[in-house]
């Protein structure tokens, strides 16, 4: 099934929905565009009130949509979807709603809300993702009480959890100096041994090691991104 609309929820702020956004869907989903009333609009080019988002889901692109809803306007973003999807039969087929969870019981209440919040024939359309899992909780965090009650939450919900996580790494952050510099993690990772060999010598170990951790971030990011769209 092809997903046109990728859209990013959470019932509380700081759980990653625009790192997801940005590193995850946009590069293989297309432009990015923000529900974000409430706060400040951040840096996106396309920043949508409640009215554009509403025509932004009845009119699929062609080419792929990401939709980064503010939390401030999570609410304004379900009653869109609860009455859009009253009209509009289609939509279930070409959305995915992506829900970045943290591994504590808060993220696990707040997709439990959502899910509640959500009309019955857009559940199935939920993706929660772990999101900010450090190495070493990898091994461990499939068997913890947070996964389970997460687990039985989606299923009861008719939503799925995505069995990949997104790791915790500095080269998610568009901050980091070595993005900013080379433009985005893709680049970093793909920066040649041509660029390397002329860095000076001080920072070349500098850049290996950074171009090693962007080139395993990109790979994780295409990992969950295909755990998503199935």
């Amino acid at each position: 099934m092809t997903h046109s609309i990728y859209m990013t929820l959470a019932a509380t702020g700081n759980t990653g929905k625009t790192t997801i956004a940005r590193h995850v869907l946009a590069p293989d989903s297309g432009p990015i565009a923000t529900l974000e009333t409430h706060s400040a609009s951040g840096d996106e080019t396309d920043v949508l009130d409640r009215g554009g988002l509403a025509a932004r889901l009845f009119a699929p692109p062609t080419d792929g949509l990401v939709l980064d809803v503010g939390v401030g306007d999570t609410v304004d973003a379900l009653e869109a979807l609860r009455l859009i999807s009253q009209q509009d039969s289609g939509l279930p087929s070409r959305l995915r709603l992506v829900v970045p969870m943290l591994t504590d019981s808060k993220s696990v209440a707040g997709l439990r809300w959502l899910l509640d919040q959500l009309p019955v024939v857009l559940r199935p359309c939920v993706r929660a993702i772990w999101n900010r899992v450090r190495h070493t909780e990898g091994a461990t965090l499939k068997d913890s009480d947070v996964a389970r009650a997460a687990r039985s939450v989606a299923r009861q919900g008719g939503a799925q959890l995505c069995s990949v996580p997104l790791r915790e790494s500095a080269l998610f952050d568009p901050a980091h100096a070595l993005v900013r510099r080379y433009g985005s993690i893709a680049a970093l990772a793909s920066l040649p041994d041509s660029t390397i060999r002329e860095a000076a010598l001080g920072e070349m170990s500098t850049l290996l090691v950074a171009r090693d951790a962007a080139q395993a971030a990109v790979a994780n990011c295409r990992e969950v991104y295909a755990a998503l769209a199935e």
